[in-house]
């Protein structure tokens, strides 16, 4: 089963009022007017959790995902956001420096090394100087959602059930984002699903040009 058969199954079975979202994003949007130019990337956003939160505060967001079927739930639950159906692995369809910041909750953690590293530069292409990346990604320490289980590809890296994914401990984080100014880097449980999910809470900056 490819990717976007799994997630349109997935959200084709989600109901609006389903989508609930928490306070990660809370202590990160004070620096931002959103007033200002230049939207607000949701990469991943699944059903809208994070657009609904965002809009709700005023933003402008582009909620983009590889589902179709999740981004009609998205504009059922906000339907005066923007959507676009994209592919991480694929270039972003969006100008140099022209988002103020990104949203990747959950999306980071489902690519090999090299592919990571290419889809984190190109977020910071896309995003202004200055510009901040908030995410959340796959603890080692997520136990319940199969860290360290199925057939080993890479470190912390898994193939189970024909679906792969990525775990990730502090110093891989650092590496990924070490030309980055990290503000932020947390161990979290969060509690959206049946069962605790244990993740990495990080909010980056994009250095601004020398």
């Amino acid at each position: 089963m490819s990717d976007a058969i799994f997630w349109n199954d997935l959200f084709s079975k989600l109901r609006p009022e389903q989508v609930k979202y928490d306070m990660w994003l809370e202590p990160f949007i004070g620096g931002l007017d959103p007033s200002e130019t230049g939207p607000i990337l949701d990469l991943g956003c699944g059903a809208g959790n994070d657009t609904l939160y965002l809009t709700e505060k005023g933003f402008s967001v582009i909620a983009c995902d590889l589902s179709a079927e999740a981004l009609m739930r998205v504009q059922e639950l906000v339907p005066q956001v923007k959507t676009e159906q994209l592919d991480l692995l694929q270039p972003l369809p969006f100008p140099d420096g022209s988002a103020q910041a990104v949203v990747a909750d959950l999306s980071l953690h489902y690519f090999s090394w090299g592919d990571t590293k290419r889809v984190v530069a190109d977020i910071s292409r896309v995003l202004r100087p200055g510009g901040q990346l908030w995410c959340r990604v796959n603890s080692t320490k997520d136990f319940e959602y199969g860290a360290g289980q199925g057939r080993l590809i890479e470190p912390n890296y898994y193939e189970r059930d024909g679906k792969r994914k990525r775990f990730f401990d502090g110093p891989q984080l650092e590496q990924l984002f070490q030309e980055w100014h990290i503000s932020f880097l947390q161990e979290q449980t969060m509690n959206r699903y049946d069962k605790p999910k244990v993740v990495w809470v990080m909010a980056a900056t994009k250095p601004e040009l020398r």
